[in-house]
């Protein structure tokens, strides 16, 4: 996820085969694909993309269904809020593996795979029949229209420091439960949040700090809603109730690429 802003827009040229729609790919049925590509190559520990790249046909195929159907080319399909807010995730997480999957083996760092953080403001990929930057997808089509903190743990960036990609699609019927167990996940996890009680303060992700004001209350405030009873209890003591209590500083960000070690 990247808190820039859309700069530039460039198109890099596929392989004809790349853009061709696979027929198999439906409405009925793309979720469930995209969903099996990710069991296949989403670890514990990060993407294997070696695995990923045997598979690109099938990444291909459901990134062109993404391409040419979405909320606002084919909107019967997308209804309800849950079911574009489930689009746009996919949509940007398939595209940023894709991009990933057709760069250069040797990559290893998203960042500067593209110049001037080319990767997420410069190349443009077409989703919801429109040409359009991974920036432009979560700061224009997510962040302000669905205005819900908890979509910075499910989009995900490919970098080393960016909350783990969920090993499964996102889908409208189970899109709140997902999203709230993936900010457990997260935010549970060994180091994601450094307590001192002593010191009164709290060590998180940059995250936490590009999108202030989309967590209301700061990281001290969202953070206890997902955290279990003893982090809760730390946070508390160290944040006061209100979360106001203590100092809040951001660990560099890691932007290598989240290759499965």
């Amino acid at each position: 996820m990247t808190n820039w802003r859309v700069v530039m827009a460039v198109t890099v040229a596929l392989p004809a085969t790349a853009g061709a729609q696979d027929a198999g790919v439906t409405a009925a049925n793309v979720w469930t694909r995209y969903d099996a590509l990710l069991r296949a190559t989403v670890r514990a520990n990060g993407v294997d993309y070696a695995a990923l790249r045997a598979r690109v046909g099938e990444l291909r195929a459901v990134h062109a269904w993404l391409g040419e159907n979405g909320p606002t080319r084919t909107p019967r399909a997308f209804a309800t809020a849950n079911a574009r807010k489930a689009y746009w995730i996919n949509a940007y997480n398939a595209t940023v593996l894709l991009g990933v999957a057709e760069a250069p083996a040797t990559m290893r760092n998203v960042l500067t795979y593209l110049p001037d953080g080319g990767f997420f403001r410069a190349r443009a990929w077409r989703l919801d029949g429109r040409e359009m930057t991974l920036d432009a997808v979560e700061n224009r089509e997510v962040r302000p229209v669905f205005h819900d903190p908890r979509v910075h743990v499910a989009l995900n960036c490919a970098a080393r420091s960016c909350p783990p990609l969920r090993r499964g699609a996102y889908t409208a019927a189970g899109l709140d439960a997902q999203l709230d167990a993936q900010a457990r996940a997260y935010v549970n996890a060994p180091g994601a949040v450094e307590v001192d009680t002593r010191a009164r303060s709290l060590r998180v992700t940059q995250i936490f700090e590009w999108f202030a004001d989309d967590f209301v209350l700061g990281a001290a405030g969202w953070l206890p809603t997902y955290a279990a009873d003893p982090l809760r209890r730390r946070i508390d003591a160290a944040c006061g109730s209100d979360g106001g209590s203590c100092v809040v500083s951001y660990r560099p960000y890691d932007w290598s690429l989240n290759a499965a070690r």
